[in-house]
């Protein structure tokens, strides 16, 4: 689940930083993508485990 949501690519980092000439935009895409990503996974974990799936 985590690798489906998070950032993997660096080139649309690059191209996030070069189209808005600013470092913020691509920081803020990998801040939210990686907290995303780990919520998601946090939760399927958790209902998995609720549910009896080890």
């Amino acid at each position: 689940m985590f690798y489906v949501l998070a950032m993997q690519c660096l080139s649309t980092q690059a191209i996030t930083r070069r189209e808005t000439n600013s470092w913020k935009w691509p920081a803020l895409q990998v801040l939210y993508m990686t907290l995303l990503a780990y919520t998601a996974s946090f939760g399927v974990f958790q209902v998995l485990r609720l549910i009896g799936v080890s």
